[in-house]
C-alpha cells in the first residue's frame, strides 16, 4: 500500500508541475504580445504627401492603376468609396447603359498612435507613415 500511495503522490506532483509551468507559459506569452485594437479614424487635414501616401497604397491594391482622393477625404468619415468611371458618350450618358462598375470602400483605422488604411473587400492592412490621424470617437 507505500507504493501505491508514493506513486499516486509522484504522479500528482507531476501534474502539479506541468500544469504550473503551462501556466506560467501562458502568462509570460501574455506579456510579451500587445493586444492591438484599432478604431476608425478621422484625419484632420490631409497635406499633399500624405494624400499622395494614401493614394499610392490604394493603386498599389488596384494593381497600380492611378487613382485621385479628395483633398478632404477622411475629414468627415473614417471610410471612402471608389468607383471606376463609367464611359460617356458626348451627351454625359453612360456608352453601354447602366453599368455594373464595383464599388470598393477603404477605412482609416488607427490604434491610437498610427494609422492604417484597410482595404474593405480584402481586410488587407497597410502602414500609413506620414499621415496623421486621431480615433474617430463618434464611430
Amino acid at each position: 500500500m507505500g507504493l501505491n500511495n508514493r506513486g499516486a503522490g509522484q504522479l500528482t506532483s507531476f501534474v502539479a508541475l506541468v500544469l504550473l509551468s503551462a501556466s506560467l507559459l501562458s502568462v509570460a506569452s501574455c506579456a510579451t504580445t500587445k493586444d492591438i485594437r484599432l478604431q476608425k479614424a478621422l484625419a484632420t487635414s490631409i497635406s499633399d504627401s500624405e494624400k499622395q501616401t494614401i493614394e499610392d497604397t490604394i493603386s498599389n491594391w488596384f494593381g497600380g492603376t492611378r487613382i485621385t482622393i479628395a483633398t478632404n477625404a477622411f475629414n468627415e468619415t473614417s471610410s471612402v468609396t471608389i468607383e471606376r468611371k463609367a464611359k460617356l458618350d458626348s451627351r454625359g450618358l453612360p456608352i453601354e447603359g447602366r453599368h455594373d462598375n464595383p464599388v470598393f470602400s477603404f477605412t482609416l483605422l488607427s490604434d491610437g498612435e498610427q494609422c492604417l488604411l484597410r482595404n474593405d473587400q480584402t481586410e488587407a492592412l497597410a502602414e500609413l507613415e506620414n499621415v496623421k490621424c486621431y480615433v474617430n470617437e463618434k464611430a
